[in-house]
């Protein structure tokens, strides 16, 4: 006969205070005329079933412990047992060759000894239990400060769905949970794709089939499935959560997979099983990743649209002078190069190659008698190439979004002694940006061929930029330049694959990179 763990260990205790076996019984309806025990199990402690029947019915009634009014040499006894739910349960037992006061005080003590440990080990189990709730409260804060923190860096690349999963499972303390979409095709619209987090024997394959085999929910429903022994393919299925994902009709499911023992990261017996919270906290998953999904296909969509204007704007300059086609994706790429190695930040070295992408947008307005002549502009001719810059700055004051590369375009002429345009700056009156892009600028120039001459070695570049050190160029932004060239061509001279410059390779790659890191 089964008996409930607690009330089996309270008899065992009592047996153990006690010397004497202590058999459990419940007199209800449910355990049958014996109380759960057998006939057998009553004659071998010597235990007169009417004498124990009479005895559990005082015990019922005063809630004590009762001893047998029979004067002979074994005192039967009946002791109340404390379970949260049935108040039916007793020890039964009997003592010899003891008097009856020596009985009576042993029993009550064992008695009130037995209450005292069930109460310990019931506050034990509430502080294991509180415990448990503030470690999952904690973790589930965590988690949704990791959501959000996945939101922000979503458009840096960083969407990743299946993180937020894993976190997810080990709160519900989930063998495996997955995300099922009816078509992965939905990707496209939703920005979301079937995928599993858990222990590899879990596939997409054993979801699908399990989607097939229950009734799925509706939309704000929950379907808890617990105590199940259900084969699949590669698992073997216990217990589950599934919630539909979608709006408004379900594109998929969010499923969780077999409930393990240890629930919030805590040993606790209290939740083997998944309840209605846990169905809660995939709900908000579920709302949490449409979100994501839809802010990541409208960011790829608008990346891809700031991609091709800026590709178009770069194109549109290269068209007019073929001699200076890959000009401006150089420039950005030698500028980024210069910025690492002068130790900025990521984002200050992204925004430093966007504006180098765009330093010469402003050509556009240049006629071309004047950008595409191939002899040596005259002092007019010099004036208007000289408004290019300008120019620039005019048309992307126009675009919110790239305002940071204002300085460098309308500055990247400037020289550090002053004799620059277009307004003569001088020193460190000149943006950082565009002293940098004054040098990568300078270098691409030397050493591209052009209508008018061709491209001059990197050995004679690398001179003049020094030479100009002071005068023209920043001193700082020359010897970072100088130290990327040398470092590419060791890269190129071992067989390596330099794709910064040198080999002007992954064209745009990176530009679209800088529009993730820099969330335009």
């Amino acid at each position: 006969m089964y008996f409930p763990a607690s009330i089996q260990q309270q008899c065992d205790d009592l047996t153990q205070l006690l010397g004497s076996e202590c058999l459990p019984i419940c007199f209800s309806e449910s355990y049958g005329p014996f109380g759960g025990a057998s006939e057998h199990q009553f004659a071998a402690l010597g235990v007169d079933i009417t004498e124990a029947t009479a005895m559990v019915e005082r015990c019922r009634k005063q809630k004590k412990f009762q001893l047998s009014e029979s004067a002979s040499d074994s005192i039967f006894f009946a002791i109340p047992l404390v379970h949260p739910e049935d108040e039916n349960w007793f020890a039964i037992g009997v003592m010899r060759d003891l008097p009856r006061s020596a009985v009576e005080r042993l029993v009550s003590t064992s008695f009130a000894a037995s209450r005292r440990q069930v109460l310990i080990e019931s506050q034990d189990q509430i502080l294991l239990d509180a415990e448990s709730e503030l470690f999952r409260s904690n973790s589930e804060r965590q988690w949704l400060r990791q959501l959000n923190f996945q939101r922000i860096d979503r458009k840096r690349g960083a969407h990743l769905p299946k993180q937020a999963l894993e976190t997810l499972r080990n709160i519900i303390d989930a063998e495996a949970i997955a995300i099922s979409l009816y078509q992965d095709t939905e990707t496209e619209r939703h920005g979301l794709e079937s995928t599993i987090s858990g222990r590899p024997n879990w596939h997409l394959d054993d979801i699908r089939l399990l989607l097939q085999r229950v009734a799925k929910p509706s939309l704000g429903d929950t379907v808890i499935l617990n105590s199940r022994e259900t084969p699949l393919p590669l698992a073997q299925l216990k217990s589950c959560i599934i919630v539909p994902l979608g709006v408004p009709e379900p594109i998929g499911f969010i499923v969780a997979l077999n409930r393990r023992r240890h629930a919030g990261g805590i040993a606790s017996a209290s939740a083997p099983e998944f309840n209605y919270r846990d169905g809660q906290l995939l709900h908000d998953a579920a709302g949490y990743l449409l979100v994501d999904g839809h802010s990541n296909v409208l960011f790829q969509e608008s990346e891809k649209l700031v991609l091709g204007m800026l590709r178009t704007m770069s194109h549109a300059i290269e068209a007019r002078d073929p001699y200076t086609f890959g000009h401006s994706e150089r420039v950005g790429r030698v500028a980024y190069e210069i910025a690492a190695r002068l130790q900025l930040s990521e984002v200050a070295c992204q925004e430093i190659y966007v504006a180098g992408v765009l330093h010469d947008i402003g050509k556009i307005g240049i006629p071309d008698q004047v950008l595409l002549k191939a002899g040596k502009l005259d002092p007019d001719e010099l004036r208007i190439i000289q408004q290019h810059p300008e120019i620039g700055h005019k048309i992307l004051e126009e675009f919110d979004k790239l305002k940071f590369a204002l300085p460098g375009v309308l500055y990247h002429h400037e020289r550090v002694d002053g004799g620059g345009y277009p307004h003569g700056l001088k020193g460190d009156n000149i943006p950082l940006m565009a002293r940098i892009l004054a040098v990568s600028d300078a270098y691409d120039a030397m050493t591209s061929s052009r209508v008018y001459r061709n491209a001059m070695g990197q050995e004679r570049a690398i001179e003049i930029l020094q030479n100009g050190i002071g005068t023209q160029w920043d001193e700082r932004a020359v010897r970072a330049c100088i130290e990327y060239v040398n470092e590419a061509n060791l890269v190129l001279a071992s067989g390596g694959a330099e794709t910064a410059h040198i080999g002007a390779q992954g064209e745009w790659l990176q530009l679209s990179n800088a529009l993730r890191i820099l969330q335009l």
